[in-house]
Order: structure tokens, then C-alpha cells, then sequence
């Protein structure tokens, strides 16, 4: 009896068809996919629809997989590049992207034109006021998704920087596909040096309509200006 009990047990085991303890690793295996795709993927600012969500769950498992990858800031290969393109989204394909970084310009404004520069700055013969801008712009394919661009109104005397007296963002075109969250507040030092630093950054979220926002991208631009009168740039995203 004990010889048939082990024999049947084994027949038992055996008979699990191997499909099913593959797919109970897949499912284990998609378990974390989304898990990533949930803490670094999918908009942490604004919530998905159910149907969004409903959306996102139904995902193929490739799919994921590639946007896991986009979440994780890895190198999509040729197949996973193919696996979005193949399900419309290869909008979402860093690939696919071009980043276009403008020149800074600096513009002379006589200073007896600046209603805002300080007395001081007005009463130095040497002064001259300035306004330096910048901008940010991403492309996807041949279509422009978003601009951001900074501009700052400063004066100088030669040897140092006298005032800082406007320094805003602006955005320029924006793809219906992406929305603008809005700037950091602005990091400057403060006037009267020979240098001041002012840096900004600004956020972006690209929203595909049935999935809701994705990846969140934050230009960034930094300006260095100088009391003889001249400035320059860096800036990223």
C-alpha cells in the first residue's frame, strides 16, 4: 500500500502541466514589474481614472517590461524599442527623443529706460542693465513637445552686479500630450559681488490620454551673471 500511496503522489506531481508553474512565475515576475512602474513610472502628481488604471493593468507584459526599463533610466534594445512602437507607444521611447538646448541672450537696455533699477545703479555713469534669457526645448520625432525658457533683468557697474530686479519663467509651445507643473522657486545669492547665480527648474509631465501621466521631465537652466557686464549659461534636464 505504501509503495502505491508514493507511486500516486508522484503521478500527482507530475501531472501539474509545466505551463502552469510558468505562468505562476510570470505573474510573480509582473508583480514586481508593476510594482516599479508604480514608484517610478506612473505620475506620483496626478492621479490615474479607473479607466486609466484599467488601462495600464491590461498592458502586455513586454510592454511593461520596456517601461520598467524607461522607468529604471536603462537603455531600451532594439526589441523593447520594437515592443512600444508595436502597441502606438513609441512617444514614450527616450529613443525618440531630442533635447535642443538655445544659446543664451544678453540684450543691452539703457539704463534710464530701467523704471526698476536701483538709485544706486542709476547714478554710476559706467552702469548698463541687461536681460539675458534662455530656453529649454524637447522634441519628439519632428514635433516640438514642450519649451521652457528663463529671463532675468540685472544691472552692473562694471565691477559689480547692482541689482537682480526680474527673473521669471515662461513656456513656450506645449503638446496637448504634456502638461507644466509648474517651477522650483529660484536659487540666487545675493546682488553686490562680482558674481551672482541664479537657478531654476521646472517640471513637465507627459500624458498619454488612456494611460494618464508618465515620466515627469525637469529642465533646469542656470544663469551666472557678472559685474563687467557679462553673462553666461548652463542648463539641462
Amino acid at each position: 500500500m505504501t509503495f502505491v500511496a508514493v507511486a500516486a503522489a508522484a503521478l500527482c506531481l507530475t501531472a501539474v502541466p509545466p505551463a502552469t508553474a510558468s505562468n505562476g512565475k510570470s505573474e510573480s515576475h509582473e508583480a514586481q514589474v508593476d510594482k516599479i512602474l508604480a514608484s517610478k513610472y506612473w505620475s506620483q502628481t496626478t492621479p490615474a481614472t479607473e479607466v486609466q488604471k484599467a488601462n495600464r493593468k491590461a498592458l502586455p507584459v513586454d510592454v511593461k517590461e520596456a517601461l520598467a526599463a524607461v522607468a529604471l533610466d536603462e537603455t531600451l534594445n532594439d526589441e523593447q524599442s520594437a515592443v512600444l512602437s508595436a502597441a502606438g507607444l513609441a512617444e514614450l521611447d527616450p529613443k525618440n527623443t531630442t533635447w535642443k538646448f538655445s544659446e543664451a541672450e544678453t540684450v543691452a537696455v539703457p539704463v534710464e529706460k530701467s523704471p526698476v533699477a536701483s538709485p544706486l545703479t542709476l547714478n554710476l555713469m559706467a552702469a548698463q542693465c541687461w536681460i539675458t534669457t534662455a530656453e529649454v526645448q524637447k522634441w519628439s520625432f519632428a514635433t516640438q513637445s514642450f519649451g521652457w525658457k528663463r529671463q532675468v533683468d540685472w544691472c552692473a557697474d562694471g565691477s559689480r552686479v547692482t541689482s537682480r530686479h526680474r527673473d521669471f519663467p515662461s513656456v513656450g509651445y506645449v503638446d496637448f500630450t504634456y502638461h507644466y507643473r509648474g517651477a522650483d522657486g529660484i536659487q540666487a545669492n545675493p546682488v553686490g559681488g562680482w558674481q551672482v547665480r541664479t537657478y531654476q527648474s521646472a517640471t513637465f509631465e507627459q500624458c498619454p490620454t488612456h494611460l494618464g501621466c508618465t515620466n515627469t521631465y525637469r529642465p533646469w537652466i542656470e544663469f551666472q551673471l557678472y559685474g563687467n557686464n557679462t553673462a553666461s549659461h548652463t542648463k539641462g534636464v
